[in-house]
């Protein structure tokens, strides 16, 4: 660490765990910023469950794994609640920030927020996941309790304007500013050789296969399969149950199948494709959308969250389908397939728009200015308190 520079405590799920929030992190720390900043990583990882039936997803995911995988779970989160005021007390960071994202999550943050305020550090809140949908889904108290934490960080980021209108009717009356996800400027490089005849397309399914439309890509490479269209069709982070869906029907010669990777491993896998499938059901800010662009791949996307903002207008750097429509993806999907020109020139532009707006060095100023703005009204609150009564 060094001395009389700005020390800001990164609370949220480091590695072992993968994902965008991850990738997130570690793009800030590894960023410009680390030359004004110390960082002080946080974790709140549990371990993994990849293997359960059904989307890892929601209040019931708590209860997926086994009783060994839900007791190692509730024993971890309550170790690091236990432990944290004390790192902040040993720390003593200038700010906090601290990733939320939906459903149970949410409320473990809400934890960590409510303990920084008490120990008068200058909070910084990110929320990211299927926020809309978590909030859609709880009821009249759970939404009170929403809105007030809302209320609580001095400065509440949202990943896009999209995020930023959904939570302007919930009542927060302090700074909420627009941070997007965002790449290093050296993975934007221009393909050296044009798709194959084939072109490869990639899903990345996860823990969440049927929110992320893994099994409505199936029905899509059905169709494709009797129109005899070629395509290269590859599902990355396969779980054990989308694994035997695949075999069960007949697609295993059909779909090449990746296990979890590792981040340098999934960027490499990117490089290999030429048309990424961001078909989710449900979407914060796909960080996985913005580095397939990064590195020259074209896209089909459906309109939730913060995708039409990535991508633009519909047939600029992806086609706009809507959620769950396999028939419209086989016809994109046949279509790119047969269109290498507008392959090219939609995977070109996806490169030219991450430039223009999502790299490194066009948003991590932007983050500056949140921590600064949250430190400076941590001061004006502690000198008002410093002054004596008239």
């Amino acid at each position: 660490m060094t001395r009389n520079r700005a020390k800001v405590l990164m609370v949220g799920p480091w590695p072992p765990t993968r994902g965008g929030v991850t990738t997130f992190m570690r793009n800030v720390v590894r960023s410009s910023l680390r030359e004004a900043y110390d960082f002080v990583p946080f974790t709140t990882s549990r371990p993994g469950k990849r293997n359960v039936n059904g989307d890892n997803y929601g209040y019931a995911a708590v209860l997926r794994g086994g009783l060994k995988r839900v007791a190692q779970g509730i024993f971890i989160t309550l170790w690091h609640l236990a432990i944290y005021p004390w790192t902040v007390l040993a720390q003593r960071p200038s700010v906090i920030q601290i990733q939320a994202s939906d459903f149970q999550a949410f409320w473990e943050a809400t934890l960590y927020v409510l303990m920084g305020k008490l120990l008068r550090r200058p909070v910084v809140m990110r929320i990211g996941g299927s926020f809309d949908r978590f909030h859609q889904a709880s009821g009249p108290l759970a939404r009170a309790a929403i809105r007030w934490t809302l209320r609580q960080p001095a400065v509440l980021l949202v990943q896009s304007e999209y995020w930023k209108n959904y939570v302007a009717p919930l009542g927060r009356a302090g700074a909420t500013v627009v941070l997007p996800n965002f790449v290093s400027e050296t993975l934007v490089v221009p393909r050296a050789s044009p798709p194959p005849a084939a072109p490869r397309f990639l899903l990345c399914s996860g823990e969440v296969p049927h929110l992320k439309g893994a099994y409505v890509l199936l029905d899509a490479l059905r169709m494709l399969l009797a129109r005899e269209v070629k395509a290269q069709v590859t599902i990355m982070a396969v779980t054990g149950p989308l694994r035997q869906a695949i075999l069960d029907a007949g697609l295993g010669a059909r779909v090449r199948m990746l296990d979890f990777l590792e981040h340098d491993e999934a960027l490499a896998a990117l490089r290999e494709t030429d048309v990424f499938l961001q078909i989710s059901s449900s979407e914060g800010f796909p960080n996985a959308l913005l580095e397939a662009m990064a590195v020259g791949c074209a896209a089909i996307v459906t309109p939730v969250g913060a995708v039409p903002e990535i991508v633009g207008a519909d047939g600029e750097c992806a086609f706009v389908i809507p959620v769950g429509d396999a028939a419209l993806l086989a016809e994109r999907m046949q279509r790119l397939a047969r269109e290498r020109a507008l392959l090219v020139r939609m995977a070109a532009t996806a490169q030219r728009r991450v430039l223009a707006h999502y790299t490194e060095r066009k948003v991590v100023a932007v983050l500056d200015r949140a921590w600064q703005l949250a430190m400076s009204g941590q001061r004006t609150v502690l000198e008002a308190r410093r002054q004596p009564l008239a």
